[in-house]
């Protein structure tokens, strides 16, 4: 699976399919933030829509980020855009399960769960493919 994952194409792949996913969020979060957190269970009111329409600047930002270093082919680049996205669906993914595990969202967030840790572990092993493109790279220096 790893071999596969070296494949820059598929790197590109995932990249634009995940800053597809941000943008929509950030569309979501910043227009329709009351939609947006009902769906998930979140009761609405303006301090939760102002939150969400704050977080909306960070989903625009990471869909900058996943869709322009979708073409990086430097090792050491690819791994800063690699490890920041794995890290914040990770962590999208844990707070997920965590409110969801003391009853403040409903149970769609476990789909919303799922995508982003298959989402972390594909960036992790993103990472990991470019971490090895390095040492690699190092070693034949």
């Amino acid at each position: 699976m790893l071999k596969m994952l070296e494949k820059q194409i598929v790197y590109q792949i995932v990249s634009s399919l995940t800053a597809a996913l941000y943008f929509y969020l950030f569309v979501m979060l910043l227009f329709f933030p009351a939609s947006f957190l009902r769906d998930i269970g979140v009761e609405t009111n303006a301090s939760a829509e102002f939150l969400a329409r704050r977080a909306a600047m960070l989903m625009l930002a990471f869909a900058f980020l996943a869709f322009f270093g979708r073409k990086l082919s430097q090792p050491s680049a690819k791994q800063v855009v690699t490890a920041a996205i794995s890290l914040n669906m990770a962590g999208f993914a844990v707070m997920g399960l965590f409110e969801f595990g003391r009853g403040f969202v409903n149970a769609e967030i476990l789909v919303i769960v799922a995508i982003e840790a298959l989402l972390a572990v594909l960036y992790f092993l993103f990472w990991l493919s470019a971490w090895r493109m390095g040492k690699t790279r190092q070693t034949e220096q």
